[in-house]
């Protein structure tokens, strides 16, 4: 049982430090700006962006919602209900299936436009379909053509990816300068509060874990606590 709990306040430092450094990332694209894509054509290294997302050469379709799209995750739950240790049922939503996918496309404003590959990004969806059929749940977040998105990642020579991009001599992806490659429904605001809320979560499980550990070594050595 000792050994669980050490394994799992290892987790939970993995977690508080993966946490912090969210925190850190956080503020930097909070002490940052958008700044318009006619400006970021020109730029190098990280660029943060907002603007509408147009197709580029192609869309997807969503698997649950059937809509044309640029990017989706999904998800299906089914409800299992258990006996526990006490006889008592317990509800329980398992996932059984996840997925996404996503496609290059144009981020565009009053200055211009420029394509971002989201192959890589961390994606801060909205979700778009919901369905509660019986016992099994779906979901389906989505960034749709004429969504507003908000885009903080590396300016990437085209000839450095595989994906089509027509004429377009540089994307907006991944790279080692950045702090963090970041697509997100809505504006900057929506990106900090989602970074925010998922490194504090972090912090917070992780710092859970860390004080079960302690409580169950103080309570199963004996004279520790002394």
């Amino acid at each position: 049982m000792l050994a669980l709990a050490g394994v799992a306040a290892l987790v939970g430092v993995y977690l508080v430090v993966w946490g912090v450094n969210g925190i850190r990332r956080t503020i930097a694209v909070w002490a940052s700006d958008p700044i318009p894509i006619e400006e970021a054509r020109l730029a190098d290294g990280t660029i943060e962006i907002e603007g509408t997302a147009e197709p580029l050469s192609g869309t997807l379709q969503s698997p649950y919602d059937e809509a044309e799209c640029l990017a989706y995750s999904y998800s299906k739950k089914r409800e299992k209900r258990e006996r526990n240790e006490d006889g008592e049922y317990e509800t329980e939503w398992r996932t059984v299936d996840s997925g996404g996918d996503s496609v290059p496309f144009l981020v565009s404003d009053d200055t211009g436009s420029i394509p971002v590959d989201p192959a890589a990004a961390t994606l801060g969806l909205d979700t778009e379909y919901s369905s509660h059929v019986g016992d099994v749940k779906k979901t389906e977040s989505r960034i749709d053509p004429g969504d507003g998105v908000h885009v903080i990642g590396q300016k990437v020579p085209a000839v450095e990816t595989d994906v089509d991009l027509g004429d377009e001599r540089a994307y907006v992806g991944d790279g080692e300068e950045t702090p963090t490659f970041r697509i997100t429904n809505g504006g900057e605001l929506e990106t900090v509060a989602r970074m925010f809320g998922r490194s504090a979560g972090s912090i917070a499980l992780g710092g859970t874990l860390i004080a079960a550990f302690g409580y169950l070594l103080l309570t199963s050595v004996p004279g520790i606590a002394a």
